[in-house]
C-alpha cells in the first residue's frame, strides 16, 4: 500500500502501489499518482513551505499562501528519488585477495 494527499480536499488517501490514478472517497477528485522520479521539490518563495510538483513544471502555486513560485535552476531540487539515492552510503569496493 502507498499513500498520498488529495489535491483537492487534502485528505490522506491509501492506494495500491502501481496505480496511476486515485479517486478520493470524500470529494470524488481523481488524483494523478506520480512516481518518485516524476516529482520535483521547491520551497515556496513567500512562506518557505516545501512544495512538491510534477517535475519539469515552470511554476508551482503554494496551497498554504497561494503564492506562485517560479521553478528555476537556483531553487529547484532534484527529484525525491534522486535525493534518496544521494543519502545512501556507497557500498565499499570489494578488495581482491592475492594468492600466495
Amino acid at each position: 500500500m502507498a499513500q498520498m494527499v488529495c489535491g483537492s480536499c487534502r485528505r490522506l488517501l491509501s492506494y495500491q502501489r502501481g496505480a496511476k490514478h486515485v479517486k478520493c472517497s470524500c470529494c470524488q477528485t481523481v488524483n494523478l499518482v506520480l512516481e518518485a522520479d516524476q516529482v520535483g521539490q521547491v520551497k515556496c518563495g513567500s512562506c518557505a513551505v516545501l512544495l512538491m510538483y510534477p517535475y519539469g513544471a515552470s511554476q508551482v502555486k503554494c496551497s498554504s499562501c497561494q503564492f506562485v513560485t517560479k521553478i528555476e535552476e537556483h531553487n529547484k531540487r532534484p527529484p525525491w528519488s534522486v535525493q534518496q539515492q544521494q543519502g545512501k552510503p556507497t557500498p565499499p569496493k570489494s578488495i581482491s585477495k592475492q594468492s600466495t
